[in-house]
């Protein structure tokens, strides 16, 4: 009897611990929402999508406005009896000029839009947070109609009585005073600014201000690089220019000044320029996305910065982050920020890693869920995460043992490289459907289910176009002829690949840049360990980086201009992270790559600012 007691003991023991051991290797998948999917598939309810709970009836990606077809992203949905619409809201305050205010309570939105100010409900739609302006079509003269597949915002026509600047202690300010509210948009170079109105101005009201239909055009900066071909008169504050049924007020910016337009009753707009005409501002975009607009001070405060960042909380579970590129097919190409991460169904996002902006190839490391999209370089640093929200920054090096079947060994650090070196480099097919030599004199071994297939002898740069097998690879060899030599045709290969700190391999997302700025807290800035120029690392321009915080979340963070100055060397860059709470951080590429997408628009500077990117860092919802 006790000896049957024990074996059933044992027994329930046995079983209890095969379900705990089963239950741990699942947490991943049980995390995600997946594990018990798999289990009980038999008994799953088909999921209601968020369209239907929402009751959408109408959704789109443009609008209409002035004629003029405009990005801003809408839906409309039934509700209490009536139909409502939302708009993407940091692409409406963008293209339409409605303020968004501070908020701590996601579903409620402070608004202010000339006379009209109030507190606009909001509504999550992914990959957007919807304005849901039925109030304001209500109480204003905004109409809307549907002209599928667009949606049309329409205002009477409004003209512009007067345009004047008034004296201020600090800084300058410009009055437009209007008939009646008028859409308007706002842009900021580093010398130039532009108010564009849909207003039409008779320019016999402004007999002291010469028309100028030489219109200024705010260029893409790369770092301190003074933009050109800005045809502004400098006598004047400002001047009048139209163009395609706008009126554009030209502002001929003072150096290190800010513009802020605020609206305001009765239809007049106040145009502050100073350097700290831009208000702080935070605003709680949903449970785990916090987006902030502040000033940072370090040296004891004597140095002031603007800071744009967004707060993850990927430890929630409700987030992913991805690598995210122009082309799901190639890893050659550059795109706007915004462009490719709309494509890719994004948040938000940061502009990622370096890039050769000429021949549009990747200059470092790129992995997304295991795959090399492109290798590390130079022993630079790099951030890597998983999916439960496990973040690690550090520098990485990468090394494939490449054998063949005769034990010939040649070691490769490269993989689907843009960083051009002699020696050895390898590229799948995440580089493409096809392979154009890169320099002189290549020879490429095709490998394919293991074997080498055919050797190619390269001539020119450009000239040679090698498919790349869907089950293999491509080696090749740069002014490095005995090490082809060692491979021939009909050979076996096999790689084995490995990352050097080794805990890196088991991250399924790496994103490379560089240099890193923090670790465990304290500064760590070496760019010349990370083999960066003197001249980078000193030099003041924009900055952009991706941070840990001590309570586990992520920072992505851009910072342009200091008050009454340029933007942050790298080292002030360490600091202003510290000065927010990051324990560890990498500078991601900067200049005019340097940008934040959120709600549909570029967050941090003036969209015409920008540069076209190689690659980014997505923010998704997580999908059950």
């Amino acid at each position: 009897m006790k000896l049957t007691l024990i074996k059933s003991k044992f027994l329930i023991l046995f079983i209890a611990s095969l379900f705990f051991v089963n239950l741990i290797s699942a947490f991943p998948l049980l995390v995600q929402g997946k594990f018990f999917k798999d289990v009980f598939a038999q008994d799953v309810v088909p999921q209601v999508t968020q369209d239907e709970v929402l009751n959408v009836v109408n959704k789109g990606n443009e609008v209409i406005i002035n004629d003029k077809n405009v990005n801003l992203p809408w839906i409309q949905w039934q509700q209490g009896g009536e139909i409502h619409t939302g708009l993407a809201d940091f692409a409406a305050e963008a293209n339409l000029g409605i303020e968004l205010l501070s908020t701590t309570n996601k579903d409620k939105q402070p608004v202010q839009w000339f006379a009209y100010s109030n507190i606009l409900p909001t509504q999550f739609l992914n990959p957007y947070r919807y304005l849901d302006i039925t109030d304001l079509v209500k109480n204003t003269s905004l109409e809307i109609e549907n002209i599928n597949p667009y949606l049309a915002l329409k205002l009477p026509p409004s003209r512009v009585n007067k345009i004047y600047e008034v004296s201020e202690t600090q800084g300058k300010k410009i009055i437009i005073e209007l008939n009646q509210p008028s859409f308007f948009q706002v842009s900021q170079g580093k010398d130039v600014g532009i108010i564009s109105l849909d207003s039409q101005a008779d320019n016999s009201l402004f007999p002291s201000l010469p028309s100028n239909n030489n219109n200024p055009v705010i260029q893409e900066e790369e770092g301190d690089e003074i933009p050109e071909n800005i045809n502004i008169n400098n006598s004047k504050l400002f001047t009048i220019s139209s163009k395609d049924n706008k009126t554009l007020v030209n502002i001929n910016l003072p150096a290190f000044s800010n513009l802020k337009v605020t609206s305001a009753n009765p239809n007049i707009l106040f145009v502050d320029i100073n350097a700290t005409a831009i208000n702080p501002r935070d605003i709680l975009w949903n449970d785990d996305v916090i987006y902030s607009r502040k000033y940072v001070g370090i040296n004891n405060n004597k140095d002031q910065f603007l800071v744009s960042s967004l707060t993850l909380n990927t430890k929630s579970y409700n987030l992913d982050l991805r690598p995210i590129l122009t082309n799901n097919n190639t890893v050659i190409g550059i795109a706007p920020l915004k462009t490719t991460a709309q494509n890719s169904g994004a948040m938000a996002g940061i502009n990622g890693g370096f890039f050769n902006r000429n021949n549009q190839l990747p200059l470092g490391a790129i992995k997304d869920r295991e795959n090399w999209l492109s290798s590390p370089i130079l022993n630079r640093g790099v951030i890597a995460w998983n999916d439960l929200g496990e973040v690690k920054i550090d520098r990485i090096k990468l090394e494939e043992t490449i054998t063949t079947g005769r034990g010939d060994r040649i070691i490769n650090n490269y993989v689907n490289s843009g960083y051009i070196q002699a020696g050895l480099a390898r590229y799948t097919e995440n580089w493409g459907f096809n392979y154009t030599t890169l320099s002189d004199g290549e020879i490429v071994a095709v490998v394919e289910n293991g074997i080498i297939r055919d050797k190619i002898v390269g001539v020119k740069a450009g000239e040679d176009s090698i498919n790349i097998p869907p089950k293999g690879y491509l080696l090749v060899f740069r002014k490095f002829r005995t090490g082809a030599d060692k491979f021939s045709l009909n050979d076996s290969v096999t790689v084995n690949t490995y990352t050097n700190p080794t805990d890196f391999a088991s991250y399924p997302y790496i994103m490379g840049a560089g240099p890193l700025l923090l670790l465990n807290g304290q500064i760590v800035l070496n760019g010349e360990a990370e083999n960066f120029s003197k001249a980078f690392n000193t030099q003041k321009a924009s900055r952009s980086a991706i941070a840990v915080n001590n309570q586990g979340k992520i920072l992505l963070v851009a910072v342009h201009s200091r008050i009454g100055g340029a933007g942050p060397t790298l080292a002030e860059m360490a600091q202003i992270l510290q000065r927010m709470g990051a324990i560890s951080a990498l500078n991601l590429d900067g200049g005019s790559s340097t940008q934040i997408y959120l709600g549909g628009a570029i967050i941090d500077r003036s969209p015409a600012t920008v540069a076209r990117v190689h690659n980014g860092i997505g923010v998704f919802l997580r999908q059950r």
